[in-house]
């Protein structure tokens, strides 16, 4: 499995996060490890040892609100601990939009701490891509992945004329419109993820051992047979320009 990336996986809300923590690191699999508190990230941080393969995001999930609020002093302080932020972002879909305000205040305070940074961004954008985009256009965000994009072809074009990235989920080829968003992407910003284990592959949770299969289903819908190094090709052109290797 050497080479291959996920970019976008929650694996702390693994039961046996440990185990799929180790799987990354010994199948040489990349993996952006995102979390959805600061407080998480901390402890996550204290708890796994340090890899060349699996790397820590900082983050707050747009739909924790009302779960945890958001502590601004904990993310500022853990910023310099990493060079990775995720997962952040909006979400406007019906179950958030009341939160909208207060999203749209703590993404831009994310956006204003990690801007002169150069930090590299995995966000989340549902039911509100244009206005991820307004944001991390007006503060100068430099690297940012959009990850799992649901939003329209017009917006998308937006998104790739930014020269930003997107991760693919294997979620999007089951659907008429992913399989048109994912169409619509040049190769040279393709990533690819599992958001696991929020996913689903083969009708059940997805894992890692899945990643080889996923990137398959994505080079038979797509017509080609070197995604793995496509992909990883890509990571390497993020990580160059943002002056840090994997």
């Amino acid at each position: 499995m050497k080479n291959l990336v996920d970019f976008h996986v929650h694996i702390d809300y693994y039961p046996n996060y440990k185990t799929i923590y180790d799987f990354y690191t010994n199948q040489k699999i990349y993996a952006l490890f995102v979390t959805n508190f600061p407080e998480v990230f901390k402890k996550a941080m204290d708890t796994f040892p340090e890899s060349k393969y699996v790397k820590i995001a900082l983050g707050y999930h747009p739909e924790m609100i009302n779960i945890r609020p958001f502590k601004k002093k904990a993310f500022d302080e853990y910023l310099d601990e990493t060079k990775y932020i995720g997962e952040v972002g909006l979400d406007f879909s019906k179950d958030h939009i009341k939160n909208r305000d207060e999203q749209i205040k703590i993404f831009r305070h994310i956006c204003r701490k990690t801007a002169d940074t150069n930090k590299i961004m995995s966000v989340h954008s549902r039911n509100a891509e244009m206005d991820v985009l307004a944001n991390l256009k007006e503060f100068g965000i430099k690297h940012a992945v959009f990850h799992w994009y649901t939003g329209s072809i017009k917006n998308l074009q937006e998104v790739i004329e930014s020269n930003y990235y997107l991760s693919l989920n294997p979620s999007m080829l089951k659907t008429k419109k992913g399989k048109e968003i994912v169409q619509s992407i040049p190769l040279r910003q393709i990533l690819i993820e599992t958001d696991g284990p929020y996913s689903k592959y083969n009708n059940r949770q997805i894992v890692p051992d899945d990643i080889p299969s996923i990137y398959r289903d994505f080079e038979f819908f797509l017509g080609i047979e070197n995604l793995k190094e496509i992909v990883f090709e890509n990571l390497n052109k993020l990580l160059i320009n943002q002056q840090k290797r994997f």
